[in-house]
């Protein structure tokens, strides 16, 4: 199995913003070189921690993302340092990095400069905001990125502010479309023999996750609209009534369904694109005499005009989403899941991290690989991103130390000599 890049050489300067793009590449065969400061890649420093590695080696975030990769330690703050990185962009095929502007121009990578310099390679830029507009120097954290692009807005719970959206994601959404990118100027290169930039905004990227809002006047529902800002606004004579497409009440939280294990998601759809699963769902719980027989006769496609009209009350639809919550409640997720498929339902469980693990779907996929690192610590991961392509992909590797493959790096892409790369770090630009 030697994977669709396993000829081709990624350069990844990238701190913790963009680390997943290089470590897609290197799933598909690439060698890819994580440069990293002297003292260590700051995503090492990134929690949770484990118990069985030393400092710098105990970051599962850094097991995580940076898997498949070999580590060189370079200080490119000195001159050495930056004529290597040089040197090593000559071999290169792809550079990814999301450095800020300063930091960039330090390290001599500023893009008109490398285009010209190397002409054949696939520059790749992760940033908040991209790297041009009054923007692109701006500083921000997975929150603002959130709260910049969009998603955050929803979230939002009643009249309260936003709030976080679990773990941070934004970085890895810009990471995974940069590594796309990647792909897509490759193929373009293949064709036309030159590189290019690649420029990736993590806001954007974000914006990315809300274009479900688009779709929705195709599904009856043209004058849909996010909920208002986070602070009440001033009552008015006549509101205009607004229809929540999810009967289950997304805008009051009430798509979540409590099981025996656990929660699953559902919406009880209304309209011409949802309403047919609703309909399925409450003739489902009619049969096993779960529900009113005065819900169960209502149409939910054509639902919608009947709440305008004001034939079905809110206090109704509240009364179905209670007789659902009930029923629902007798169940786990595994049983839910395999009625839904039954009664062709419109839900899906909530995973946690340990039903990922036991996922039989996934471990009929191999889904996850474990690897040893050198400290000898075990750790299952993530493997393949695609499935059935062999040898488009390649085993995994585990996360490397601090400078592990410095030398052999030095050796492979440069060709020098052990008493050339002695001389390197004696001078300590390479650990």
């Amino acid at each position: 199995m030697t994977g669709f890049l396993s000829p081709y050489r990624v350069l990844d300067l990238c701190d913790e913003r963009g680390l997943l793009a290089g470590q897609m590449l290197a799933k598909l065969g690439a060698d890819v070189v994580q440069v990293e400061p002297l003292g260590g890649s700051t995503a090492r420093g990134i929690a949770p921690f484990s118990d069985d590695a030393a400092p710098g080696d105990n970051s599962f975030f850094w097991s995580a993302y940076a898997a498949s990769k070999r580590s060189l330690a370079l200080d490119l703050d000195r001159p050495e340092g930056r004529t290597l990185l040089g040197q090593l962009l000559e071999q290169a095929d792809f550079l990814i990095e999301s450095a800020d502007q300063a930091q960039r121009q330090a390290w001599g990578l500023d893009v008109d400069e490398i285009r010209l310099r190397y002409p054949k390679l696939i520059h790749v830029s992760i940033s908040a905001f991209g790297r041009e507009g009054p923007k692109a120097d701006y500083a921000a954290s997975d929150l603002t990125i959130w709260a910049a692009g969009g998603p955050l807005l929803p979230s939002r719970d009643g009249v309260r502010p936003p709030v976080r959206m679990s773990i941070g994601q934004s970085w890895s959404n810009a990471a995974s479309d940069a590594a796309g990118g990647a792909l897509l100027a490759h193929h373009a290169r293949l064709r036309s023999g030159r590189g290019q930039h690649v420029d990736v905004s993590a806001q954007q990227s974000a914006a990315l996750c809300t274009l479900s809002a688009s779709l929705a006047a195709p599904i009856g529902h043209p004058d849909f609209s996010i909920p208002g800002a986070a602070r009440p606004e001033p009552k008015q004579t006549a509101p205009k009534k607004q229809l929540d497409l999810s009967g289950s009440g997304a805008r009051t939280r009430r798509s979540k369904w409590t099981v025996l294990d656990g929660l699953v998601e559902m919406h009880i759809g209304l309209g011409p694109a949802g309403g047919r699963f609703a309909n399925n769902l409450f003739r489902w719980l009619h049969s096993e005499q779960a529900c009113d027989n005065d819900i169960a006769a209502w149409d939910w496609i054509t639902l919608p005009q009947r709440i305008l009209a004001e034939e079905i009350s809110e206090a109704d639809l509240e009364r179905a989403r209670t007789q659902v919550a009930a029923f629902f409640a007798r169940f786990t997720k595994d049983q839910l899941m395999e009625k839904a498929i039954e009664h062709r339902l419109l839900c899906a469980p909530i995973a946690s991290t340990q039903d990922l693990l036991n996922s039989r779907q996934l471990a009929a996929r191999e889904f996850f690989e474990t690897v040893t690192e050198p400290s000898g610590a075990e750790r299952t991961l993530p493997g393949a991103f695609v499935t059935g392509v062999n040898p488009g992909t390649v085993a995994l590797k585990p996360a490397p130390t601090l400078g592990q493959h410095s030398a052999a790096v030095l050796q492979d892409w440069l060709g020098l000599s052990t008493e050339a790369i002695a001389e390197i770090k004696a001078k300590g630009v390479v650990v």
